[in-house]
């Protein structure tokens, strides 16, 4: 196991000390070899396990590091490889201090190698997107005449995708196709305006200026919305989660007979540990993240929820992510927060900005399947909004500002920049 770390911080990181659990440090790969790690340096160290004619052990350990030289602020990493895995492969916990985050990638397989990056606790985001700006200016709220397709029908697609042994243990069965149509007040189209928000805003476009969902089945806009929203659910990908997550008898924690036997990670462990640092990474690469909130333990799958994560803030290990929220229009100071420490119970997040608590969320996951595609009609960028959408900057006025530029001539300018 080869542990790099990137100091991308302000502060030095002193080594305080390390253990080893089992196996042994690689010469002369120890972690007190790099007794500080300025600002902007790299440091690596490796271990290994026992080996006797064959490997006997896998190798696990603990390092302590003093941000500043302060002992009562530290970076804390431990690792552990074992000689036979787990269906949690190889694991980890990452822990910094208030005041900085540590985000890490990686370090799976027998020669493993993981990336941590200390860095500070400030906020991270997509250049350029403000929900009050780039998201619709209607809410998720659609005439239930206008045709669509139904949670029947997606139900059983979904079903068809998971493994017959998981739908036997939770207890998950077909339905009538046309169970409960998706336009119900309580479902909504929010997979599919997350998906065409992220259409316009890759086309370089702002969506249309309009303050009322469309109501005919012939309006162009519903039917990019509609198709975008059976794309939301990836039904031949990963789909099949949404249902498998729902279910009352998937495990919250890391405690039973579905973790042991390793047919399941727990929910709290799939949010933390699995779908956290994919939304993490794509915000870090300046990528919007689609994401569902699996708000049911009742295989209630109307229930469930999705919304655009385009900013983070890591504070310790507690999260603070923003969201695009198709069910509150042009709205920017909606939070989900979460603390990623424990993922022995379930998952607990709190929403900031929004006009209720809402419902239980049981599960985040990153949404799979996305894929551009072009969306109907939209409104042009301003030269103003074009800057501060690659330079992430409140830019004014800008002199010249002609106003708005096709977006052909605007990948061409912004090339040029």
């Amino acid at each position: 196991m080869a542990v790099e770390i990137r100091n991308e911080s302000h502060e030095p990181l002193v080594w305080d000390r390390d253990e080893l659990a089992s196996g042994e440090w690689t010469d002369p790969w120890y972690p007190s070899r790099a007794s500080t790690i300025a600002p902007g340096a790299t440091a690596e160290w490796r271990a290994e396990g026992d080996y006797f004619l064959a490997p006997t052990s896998g190798t696990e350990g603990r390092v302590w590091y003093n941000v500043n030289g302060d002992r009562a602020r530290q970076l804390y990493i431990h690792f552990n490889s074992p000689l036979i895995e787990s269906q949690y492969g190889n694991t980890f916990h990452v822990h910094a201090p208030p005041g900085s985050a540590a985000a890490y990638d990686g370090g799976q397989g027998h020669h493993g190698r993981l990336t941590v990056r200390f860095r500070d606790a400030v906020r991270r985001q997509v250049r350029g997107f403000a929900p009050s700006l780039n998201g619709f200016q209607f809410s998720n709220s659609w005439d239930p005449s206008l045709p669509a397709m139904t949670v029947g029908y997606l139900w059983n697609r979904l079903l068809d995708e998971l493994p017959s042994e998981a739908a036997g243990l939770l207890e998950i069965a077909h339905v009538d196709d046309e169970w409960l149509p998706i336009t119900h007040a309580s479902a909504g189209l929010c997979g599919g305006m997350v998906f065409a928000v992220m259409d316009y805003f890759e086309a370089g476009k702002l969506p249309p200026e309009v303050g009322a969902a469309p109501a005919s089945e012939n309006d162009p806009l519903f039917q990019h919305i509609r198709d975008r929203l059976l794309d939301s659910f990836d039904i031949s990908g990963s789909g099949h989660r949404w249902l498998g997550y729902s279910s009352p008898h998937y495990p919250n924690g890391d405690e039973g007979f579905m973790q042991v036997t390793g047919l399941a990670r727990g929910r709290s462990w799939v949010a933390y540990r699995d779908e956290w640092p994919r939304i993490r990474n794509d915000i870090d690469n300046n990528m919007l993240s689609p994401i569902g909130l699996i708000q049911t333990d009742s295989l209630d799958i109307g229930k469930n929820h999705q919304v655009l994560a385009y900013a983070y803030e890591q504070n310790g290990q507690s999260v603070r992510l923003w969201v695009y929220d198709p069910n509150h229009p042009r709205a920017d100071d909606l939070v989900l927060q979460f603390d990623i420490t424990d993922t022995t119970s379930g998952v607990h997040v709190t929403r900031h900005g929004f006009p209720s608590p809402g419902p239980r969320i049981f599960c985040i996951i990153r949404t799979d399947g996305y894929n551009p595609h072009t969306p109907p009609g939209g409104r042009q960028l301003s030269i103003r909004q074009a800057l501060e959408r690659v330079t992430g900057r409140n830019c004014g006025r800008v002199p010249g500002d002609i106003g708005f530029l096709r977006p052909v001539s605007l990948r061409h300018w912004l090339t040029t920049l």
